[in-house]
């Protein structure tokens, strides 16, 4: 292959992938369910993803709620916790972490992927809706009758508080070193903050009514509600501006995920109806709104590179079983580098220096 003709198609491919990246996001796989039966739990389950690990909450031999996982590669099922009692699991890396009620009393435990060692995390006894970033977990706790968001060093065992108020939602997220979670301090519950490094609480929301908050880079979102008119949309906030933004104006929207540029969320929430309920996306960088599922019958979403995974009731109940399904996005995962570097298409056509 002379040099002209080398040259022609990295431009070719260079353009592709400047396009590819404005041209919308979209859904490019179909539509696939990871439980064999309809075992996974609703309100309990939130199901979370790491790579090519699904995890939820399972009831499978009735009664009973235990921690299941699904890897994507091997295309098999696997159980990680027995006690009965274990619902709200995260996940991050190697390590799954849940709330567990183990000894008549609900504490966060852990388990290694890797070791296939289960571990305890907190046994204060209230501890629920864990979750994971790196060596650190947070939790909302009931400890002593209020309600606050703790955290704990998996390498150095240590636990620490993060709020005060006695009154947050017990749902926190954490991205690097901030946490963020819903608090009630002055009368309404808005998003807060917390920097892990520098041990400062800052606030993100202003308008009262916010929960749900989820984060990643710089990014936070979170659900806005309207009690006076039943309303509920999804907005933003860049922790590097300080800018909030809103990103849907349905008035049925909420419980929002972020991975990367995508935002996705339950839309078609109806206060009193529980038809026609499906998850869409946002794509922080086009400005775009699409449609992921299709179903009517889909709720609580979490993305992680291209993968969405969410619960869906189409053969259960939303108040009792539902299944756990995924489906893949157009968006590129896995670090920057990894997306045709220049270093790496010249090398491939035998361009530049020689090593």
């Amino acid at each position: 292959m002379n040099k002209s003709l080398k040259i022609f198609l990295i431009m070719v491919i260079l353009t592709f992938v400047t396009f590819s990246g404005v041209l919308g996001t979209k859904v490019i796989s179909e539509e696939e369910r990871l439980t064999k039966e309809t075992t996974a739990i609703g309100a309990i389950s939130f199901p979370a993803i790491y790579g090519n690990i699904v995890v939820w909450a399972d009831n499978r031999g009735g009664g009973n709620s235990n921690i299941w996982g699904y890897n994507l590669k091997t295309k098999t099922e696997f159980q990680i916790s027995d006690s009965g009692n274990a619902k709200f699991p995260a996940i991050y890396g190697d390590i799954v972490v849940w709330s567990d009620n183990i000894n008549g009393n609900y504490g966060i435990y852990g388990y290694n992927l890797k070791t296939k060692e289960r571990f305890q995390v907190s046994d204060s006894g209230n501890a629920v809706f864990p979750a994971i970033y790196g060596n650190i977990v947070v939790w909302a706790d009931n400890r002593g009758g209020n309600s606050n968001i703790f955290g704990c060093n998996l390498k150095t065992k240590t636990e620490f508080q993060i709020s005060d108020s006695g009154n947050v939602i017990p749902y926190p997220a954490i991205y690097g070193d901030i946490v963020v979670w819903s608090d009630n301090i002055n009368g309404n519950f808005n998003i807060y903050g917390y920097n892990l490094n520098t041990q400062e609480r800052f606030q993100v929301s202003d308008s009262g009514n916010a929960m749900y908050p989820a984060i990643y880079g710089d990014i936070v979102v979170w659900t806005k509600v309207d009690n006076n008119e039943n309303k509920a949309d999804i907005w933003g906030y860049n922790l590097k501006t300080k800018e909030r933004f809103q990103i849907t104006e349905s008035n049925d929207a909420g419980v929002p995920a972020i991975y990367g540029d995508i935002v996705v969320w339950i839309g078609g929430i109806q206060f009193e109806n529980t038809e026609n309920i499906d998850i869409f996306g946002y794509n922080l960088k086009t400005k775009e709104r699409f449609q992921i599922t299709k179903s009517g019958k889909a709720i609580l979403p979490e993305i992680y590179c291209d993968r969405v995974v969410w619960l869906d009731y189409r053969d259960g109940n939303i108040y009792g079983l539902l299944d756990v399904y995924i489906i893949y996005l157009d968006v590129v995962c896995g670090e920057t580098n990894n997306s045709l570097p220049m270093n790496w298409i010249m090398k491939k056509f035998g361009l530049g220096n020689k090593e």
